[in-house]
């Protein structure tokens, strides 16, 4: 050390802490403060508040509905060519989601059950509808976007459920046998038990066996001092030490309360000790409903009544279970029947199977493939993506030379060079007619019109040009004979489609839909962009006869040079 530094003594205030700064400081941690705080927690408000789930009766905010379809993107196909309806995305879609605004999410995989398997088939009224609408229009549509229709309303379709098997409880040991499933014989809904099949048709389908009507009784008798309430309804249950009060519960559960887990509802059993809700319990207990058999007795044997739903059950049971519940191997149900049935591993299965449907249809394509082919339809896949199309016109392949009539060749030659021109388009790109501002037309640009439009549906139905479910137009180039008959003979082609250009006008400039009906044949539907197959379904099959055709029929079939 420097001997020379001062030996002076330091200052009162040197080497000073200030603390002031540190009095609103606290040692606890962030998130005890914010759980002392007052209001609900942040916890709380994220689930949305516990609390509601104390509501009283009708105050109950969950959603009950049985089937929920799962969201899905309802944006069309992009045209032909893409070949995203038949191959699925990486992330196991086969589009995108719409994403609502906010932080990243990731999309959760569909349920798969262990235990149930479901397929969905077409509904054979739907199924006919869709084929008329097709076969009509005699336009290309992809195999993906029918089976999309076919799924998109309950309606539509039936589901086939069956139980998957059981794996061996040991290696070298056989499969455990195959449980039935069990059907509700009044409605059809499938359950994993007999019992809860049971259970569901005494709750809901008494009426088919019995007919009801209020009968007075002695009240029970013994001492009662407290009575169980439902949490859910409101209604009095009974007093615990009531001999039947095990079969009250079971009875309201499967009367009222059966959507909800029965574990779940024996928790919201309340208890009240009151005298006057006692005493009011024994009033209620002095009617009761009396079940008479509508069934007709054997031997003319007088009709059998009883005083408690226990009693009618074991009735019925004994004389014609075969009307209450049957056991099946696969069931098989309307798509309609989802929304009555009650959640549980069965719904979940289904609900699973759906939605990975909706994302990637391979298995419901598959089974309209062959639905599709016994109608006479023609399927064929284009290209190395395997995309399938269906069309009620059998392709027709062009050789070089062949010779059309001068009209004819004009059109196929302009669709050729144009691939995937619409057909609304084909006048002023074809044609140069433009329509007026006071939309008439001169009487030669309609002549002109009304024979393109001839030509048009004259080659679609002969199979020269193929017509997409939008609109768009493509024609195949000419080639050899040895590969017309290999490529008429196989269901694949090689190539694809090619890909559909950017619209240049978004809307026809002369659409033939403008034309007179007077001054040319009566179209059957618009020459315009034509609405997808969906669309075309919202009516059938009451109104499926007024789906029209894509184009107007010529007054006579154009002549062949």
């Amino acid at each position: 050390m420097d001997d020379a530094a001062p030996k002076d003594n330091p200052t009162a205030d040197f080497n000073k802490i200030d603390l002031s700064q540190l009095q609103g400081f606290s040692f606890g941690t962030q998130w005890a403060k914010d759980k002392d705080s007052s209001g609900p927690s942040r916890d709380h408000q994220d689930r949305g508040g516990r609390d509601d789930r104390s509501a009283g009766p009708g105050q109950d905010r969950r959603d009950r509905r049985a089937f929920k379809r799962p969201h899905t993107d309802p944006a069309p196909s992009q045209g032909p060519g893409d070949g995203r309806q038949d191959r699925p995305r990486r992330d196991g879609g086969d589009r995108a989601p719409r994403r609502a605004p906010g932080p990243e999410r990731f999309d959760r995989a569909p349920y798969d059950s262990p235990y149930f398997s479901a397929a969905f088939f077409p509904e054979d009224t739907s199924f006919n509808a869709l084929v008329r609408t097709i076969r009509t229009s005699a336009r290309t549509i992809e195999l993906f976007e029918i089976a999309r229709t076919v799924l998109g309303k309950p309606d539509r379709f039936v589901v086939v459920l069956s139980r998957k098997p059981r794996p061996a409880a040991a290696p070298g040991t056989p499969e455990a046998p195959v449980q039935p499933i069990y059907i509700s014989v009044p409605d059809g809904l499938p359950f994993e038990s007999e019992d809860a099949a049971i259970a569901h048709v005494m709750g809901q389908h008494l009426s088919a066996f019995f007919d009801q009507a209020e009968a007075e009784v002695e009240p029970p008798k013994g001492n009662f001092l407290v009575i169980n309430k439902c949490g859910v309804t409101g209604a009095l249950l009974g007093p615990p030490n009531y001999h039947r009060y095990n079969q009250l519960v079971q009875q309201h559960f499967a009367a009222h309360v059966a959507r909800m887990p029965f574990d779940a509802f024996k928790a919201r059993i309340e208890t009240v000790r009151d005298p006057e809700v006692v005493k009011e319990w024994l009033e209620k207990m002095k009617k009761v409903t009396r079940y008479t058999a509508k069934a007709a007795q054997p031997d003319g044997a007088a009709v059998p009544s009883f005083d408690t739903l226990e009693d009618a059950k074991a009735h019925v049971l004994s004389s014609a279970r075969d009307h209450v519940v049957r056991p099946v191997e696969n069931a098989r149900f309307h798509g309609k029947a989802l929304e009555n049935m009650p959640r549980g591993e069965i719904l979940a299965a289904i609900e699973g199977a759906y939605e990975r449907q909706l994302r990637f249809p391979l298995d419901t394509a598959n089974q309209l493939r062959g639905r599709l082919r016994r109608e006479h339809f023609t399927i064929f896949k284009k290209g190395s993506k395997g995309v399938s199309y269906v069309c009620a016109v059998k392709r027709k392949f062009r050789i070089p030379g062949q010779v059309f009539s001068e009209s004819i060749g004009r059109l196929l030659s302009f669709i050729e060079a144009n691939a995937l021109v619409k057909a609304g388009d084909l006048a002023s790109r074809m044609l140069e007619v433009a329509v007026p501002a006071d939309g008439t037309l001169t009487p030669e640009q309609r002549e002109k019109i009304v024979r393109m439009q001839g030509d048009l549906i004259w080659l679609v139905r002969e199979g020269y040009v193929t017509e997409f479910i939008d609109g768009g137009l493509y024609a195949p180039p000419a080639m050899v004979e040895a590969r017309k008959k290999e490529v008429e003979a196989e269901d694949v082609d090689p190539e694809n489609f090619p890909e559909a250009p950017a619209a240049e006008n978004p809307a026809s400039e002369t659409p033939a839909a403008e034309i007179p009906a007077a001054e040319a044949p009566a179209p059957e539907t618009p020459a315009q962009d034509a609405a997808p197959v969906p669309q075309a379904l919202e009516a059938a099959p009451q109104a499926v006869e007024a789906v029209p055709a894509p184009l107007s029929e010529p007054a006579a079939p154009p002549s062949l040079a």
